[in-house]
This record gives structure tokens, sequence and C-alpha cells, in this order.
């Protein structure tokens, strides 16, 4: 009889790890699709918010003091493209590059030892081609991904 509950106390207590497992796993898979899904949310957000901060200069007229504030604004984004055109000149500012097309849409961007234009020659005068001045006036763009509605980058036009 000794040994009859001895079994029966090894069988409980192997059941009663058995589940405890099994919940362990269960909340560990709760836990993990909970995970992912807050990802996903924070994602949107993310999205919908540079959205909403970019959307000022979304085929608009802006002066040079603007472009200027844009890019010292952008500029540490390691996502953003911050391109200005000054005649022929065209400057990128961001940590970024890409390829942008005529409807200023890009493919990819890519930061793989890019070494962006110093902020500091937006207001160097001696350089025509990478001076902005306050007053000039530049219509701008967004840059987007092709065939998304993911803004990558500011394009500045003089």
């Amino acid at each position: 009889m000794d040994n009859a509950q001895k079994a029966i106390m090894i069988g409980v207590g192997l059941f009663i790890t058995i589940i405890i497992i099994a919940a362990v796993m269960l909340i560990t898979g709760m836990g993990q699709d909970m995970l992912v899904e807050g990802q996903q949310q924070v994602s949107n957000i993310s999205s919908s918010l540079q959205a909403q901060l970019t959307a000022d200069f979304d085929e608009s007229t802006v002066t040079g003091a603007q472009v200027e504030t844009a890019i010292r604004r952008y500029y540490k984004d390691e996502t953003m493209v911050l391109i200005v055109k000054n005649g022929s000149t065209v400057t990128n500012y961001g940590k970024v590059t890409a390829t942008v097309s005529n409807d200023y849409t890009t493919t990819s961007v890519t930061s793989s030892s890019y070494t962006p234009t110093g902020v500091g020659s937006l207001s160097d005068t001696a350089n025509a081609g990478t001076y902005v001045p306050s007053t000039a006036k530049y219509k701008a763009h967004l840059i987007k991904i092709a065939g998304s509605d993911n803004v990558v980058g500011l394009y500045f036009e003089k």
C-alpha cells in the first residue's frame, strides 16, 4: 500500500507540473501576441505623426527661413531625406540618401556610408550652391516611397 500511495503522489505531482507548464506557455503566448499588436500600433502612430508633421510641406511655397527650420528639425532623423535644390545644385542634408524621381517618389532609402552635407552650409553665403537665403521662395514637396503614403523626406526647390 505504501508503494501505491507513492505512485499516486508522483502521478499527482506530474499532473500539477504539466498544468503549471501549460499555464505558463499560454500566458507567454498571449504576452507575445500583445507585444506584436503593440508594436504595430506604435508603428502606425509613428507613421501618422510623421505625416502630420510634414503635411505643411506638401506642395506648398515656403520661405528660406522655413526651409532652414525644417532641415534643422529633421537632419538628425535617421530616416529622413532632406534635399534642397538651388538652381542646378542639389544638396542632401539628411542622414540617409535616396534616388528621387520626377514625381518626388523613391523606391528605397539607404544610409550605408553616406555623409550628409553639414547644416552649417545653409547659412554659408560664400557658397551659392548650398546657401539658403531666408527671404527666398522654395516649392516644398514630400518624398514618399513609390506606391505608398509613407513620407521619407522633404524636397525643397528654388
